[in-house]
């Protein structure tokens, strides 16, 4: 087994903190090569450093972790074959499932997590979250269930409208080609004036379309019948609806008129460790991967 010093400097890392582990995810305004991140470099704050936080406190409570983050999701897949590999302890990498899992590129083993959904946005902006994080917000206690049904309702009808798209995305990763451009398709999403996010059907239609004139995927078996439309659409798509719906319901039944991304996020990740305690299939998901881990 070839021994680096890099291996070196990140299996050592824990101990100059005095934590069990480092946990790596991605996130941040900067991307660290590997050899970076082995000196030390990282970014301290991040939505997903909050996710993946709250998970561990979860999942492995009682352990003392430090989370970093790098950056580039290749970063953490670099990290993650040296953890897979023994190559590296005390090392432990989060990263986004995004569609990795249906082409083969999702790295797996002790130590290694993954998200339940496409990425965190999806495991965190449900209907479930949104409520929650509104009635954080909220000081009109009886208009608390117009608004959980006009959320529930809004869900269910992006889950409706989406799901041929997330299909041909699905489909597209699943043959080796490129995804749905993701800017386009988190453009999809139209935030009204005086109600709650539209979704230009016409435009998902165009970039569907688009996207088939260039390369037409294969009938990959099985890859449809598993999809959910909102567990795995495009994060960002799903964020930005959750995000701007949210700030519906606060403009309409609380007469909040100033509720900034960089305020409403962060609340909703803090919602979302009250729901996580009864969400039986983000357990089912998580449980496993912690239950491999041996902490020695």
């Amino acid at each position: 087994m070839t021994f680096r010093r890099t291996d070196s400097g990140l299996s050592t890392m824990h101990l100059f903190l005095g934590v069990d582990a480092i946990v790596f995810a991605e996130g941040g305004q900067t991307t660290f090569t590997l050899e970076e991140v082995s000196r030390g470099s990282y970014t301290p704050q991040a939505e997903d450093l909050k996710y993946w936080q709250i998970v561990f406190a979860k999942f492995a409570p009682g352990r003392k972790l430090h989370f970093r983050a790098v950056g580039s999701k290749n970063t953490i897949k670099e990290i993650g074959l040296l953890v897979a590999s023994g190559k590296v302890t005390h090392v432990l990498v989060a990263m986004d499932r995004d569609f990795d899992h249906l082409n083969g590129m999702l790295p797996t083993g002790p130590g290694i997590f993954c998200t339940a959904g496409y990425s965190w946005e999806n495991d965190v902006w449900t209907n479930v979250v949104v409520v929650a994080t509104f009635k954080k917000f909220s000081t009109v206690p009886e208009a608390e269930t117009a608004a959980e049904k006009e959320i529930n309702s809004e869900f269910a009808q992006m889950r409706k409208k989406l799901r041929h798209c997330v299909r041909a995305d699905a489909m597209l990763v699943a043959s080796g080609l490129q995804p749905l451009h993701r800017g386009k398709f988190e453009k999809i999403v139209r935030p009204t004036k005086k109600g709650p996010p539209k979704l230009s059907m016409s435009a998902a239609r165009t970039l569907v379309r688009e996207a088939r004139e260039k390369a037409r995927p294969e009938r990959v078996s099985g890859v449809g019948a598993g999809l959910d439309p909102l567990r795995d659409c495009y994060g960002h798509l799903v964020g930005h609806f959750g995000y701007h719906l949210l700030v519906h319901v606060l403009s309409k039944y609380c007469g909040l008129k100033t509720t900034p991304r960089e305020l409403l996020s962060p609340a909703a990740i803090d919602s979302f460790s009250t729901t996580l305690n009864s969400d039986l299939r983000l357990a089912a998901h998580y449980s496993p991967m912690f239950q491999r881990l041996a902490w020695a």
